[in-house]
């Protein structure tokens, strides 16, 4: 059932080399608070009013909880009919969703100061009710679930939105506000002063980055040069699946190895051109960077010291054809994967769909771009 379900697949792994604590540090050190689920800037304040919605005096936690997931099913019915369904979370399982909005969003709610308590669980949120309120016989005040400057819930919420996905100006400018509390120093935080082109491809290509604090800079730095070098090394790992299935007398995929080998040697002609950016990148600053962030990446430096290493010391070094970088991948994978190692397991290599992680890192910045998007567009709105 597992191989059915991956020959129709279109998605594949995205940490075949198992680099993803530090692709996920980089992200969180430029984009803190978001995921690559993230969709819709409005679902931050959406989110919040399903549980002020639900609350009401008397009920008890698991019968808020229970309204808040009545609310949340209601939620896409409703924003399905006042939207074009973009970035719609549940656009085609409907209230049949399994992972519903509050738990994709629930880390940004934390990050940004949406919620009171950084350590709040959906299911303390649902037990403080409505807001502050005082405890029988305690002279304090129990904190509510979420800021007392929250903008107000619509009328008729959940099934009227008050304008889907849209952002009114008033709703982004609070929004914003927290974002920016909860993003000091990084790239998110100057982006949401400068607003990025809705097409970018990564954000270093993008002119809003154009003058940046030192700090910010030197982190953009460090994931546009990481980005660049394992790239290299994503696609010659593709190139040896390519080899391998075709070795195998595999045939559903057509003309792989070609392909990888044009990819690749297109990287190396972006390689010269970086060459002295490589060679100058401070990789000691860019490890105490990552490790600053997650100390268990230390994981997988060894690996991707020796391809940078392997890369830079030798520019003129072809990925495709060096048999050093060649075994480096192939070991890696191997040792990442075990047994579900494509160049091992000759049934998980026959359902490769010709791409595995082949794709440049680019640190959820599709979704951040987005959500920013989101975001300038209400600032931008002459409505209150």
């Amino acid at each position: 059932m597992r191989e059915i379900v991956n020959l129709f697949s279109e998605r594949e792994s995205r940490d075949e080399l198992g680099i993803g604590q530090v692709r996920d540090a980089l992200s969180d050190i430029l984009f803190p608070g978001t995921s690559t689920l993230l969709t819709r800037a409005r679902y931050m304040l959406l989110i919040p009013w399903c549980f002020l919605a639900a609350a009401r005096p008397g009920l008890s936690p698991d019968s808020i909880a229970q309204r808040v997931d009545a609310n949340e099913r209601n939620l896409i019915v409703a924003l399905k009919a006042e939207s074009d369904g973009d970035g719609l979370l549940g656009k085609s399982a409907g209230t049949a969703l399994k992972n519903l909005p509050s738990s994709i969003y629930w880390v940004a709610l934390r990050q940004y100061g949406i919620l009171t308590q950084p350590t709040m669980s959906q299911a303390d949120a649902s037990a403080a009710g409505l807001g502050p309120v005082r405890e029988q016989d305690v002279d304090e005040i129990l904190p509510g679930a979420w800021s007392l400057t929250l903008p107000g819930l619509p009328d008729g919420f959940p099934h009227n939105t008050g304008g889907g996905f849209d952002l009114k100006n008033a709703e982004a400018g609070w929004l914003r506000e927290r974002m920016l509390e909860g993003s000091e120093g990084s790239l998110l935080s100057h982006l949401l002063d400068h607003r990025p082109e809705r097409d970018s491809g990564a954000p270093w290509l993008d002119p809003a980055v154009s003058e940046l604090p030192a700090d910010t800079h030197d982190s953009l730095t460090h994931a546009r040069l990481f980005s660049f070098a394992m790239h290299g090394a994503a696609l010659l790992y593709n190139l040896l699946l390519a080899e391998a299935y075709e070795e195998g007398g595999f045939d559903r995929v057509n003309g792989a190895v070609d392909r990888y080998q044009e990819q690749l040697a297109t990287w190396r002609e972006r390689q010269e051109v970086l060459a002295p950016d490589l060679a100058s990148w401070d990789r000691d600053d860019f490890w105490a960077t990552i490790l600053t962030r997650n100390q268990r990446a230390t994981s997988s430096r060894v690996f991707i010291d020796r391809w940078l290493d392997g890369i830079i010391s030798d520019a003129a070094v072809d990925p495709a054809t060096d048999s050093h970088l060649r075994y480096l991948i192939q070991r890696r994978e191997q040792q990442h994967k075990g047994s579900q190692s494509r160049l091992r397991n000759t049934r998980l290599l026959q359902t490769w769909q010709g791409a595995s992680g082949a794709g440049q890192l680019v640190f959820r910045w599709p979704q951040v771009r987005g959500i920013l998007t989101d975001l300038h567009d209400g600032l931008e709105r002459t409505d209150a």
